[in-house]
């Protein structure tokens, strides 16, 4: 069976996942699977999800803040602001922070708010959630 390695790098940390069968990423133009083999590409990553199905079968999930994605036959280089994986996930925290979030999108003080970084938070937060009810799905 052939194979990919996938590395995730953030200001913080690094992540490397050898043995992946499969990857699917949040892009701004929809979903993109890649699997060994793949055409070279460079892509942006939206702020969304990230699904690793390793050789072994097991699936990892990941809430990505954004970025680009390098892939190469052999591997996938992705360099992005964040990365958890799920079981990095506090669920309550997500919930305050999109409960944060969409009540400074609704404010009537508008030109006060930086709507773009509200909406980035708002989609961080949903990212965090998605990942989180992923993972319970398949318990």
């Amino acid at each position: 069976m052939r194979v990919l390695e996938l590395r995730i790098v953030t200001p913080e940390k690094t992540v490397v996942v050898p043995e992946v069968r499969s990857v699917i990423i949040d892009c701004p133009d929809g979903k993109r699977g890649i699997l060994p083999g793949h055409a070279p590409c460079l892509f942006e990553v939206a702020i969304g999800t990230l699904e690793c199905i390793l050789a072994s079968g097991e699936t990892r999930y990941f809430a990505l803040g954004g970025g680009v994605a390098e892939v190469l036959p052999q591997n996938v280089v992705m360099v992005v602001n964040s990365a958890e994986e799920a079981y990095e996930i506090d669920i309550y925290r997500a919930k305050k922070a999109l409960q944060r979030a969409e009540k400074r999108l609704k404010e009537e003080r508008l030109p006060e708010i930086d709507v773009v970084r509200a909406q980035a938070s708002l989609m961080r937060a949903l990212a965090r959630l998605r990942v989180s009810e992923l993972v319970k799905r398949k318990e």
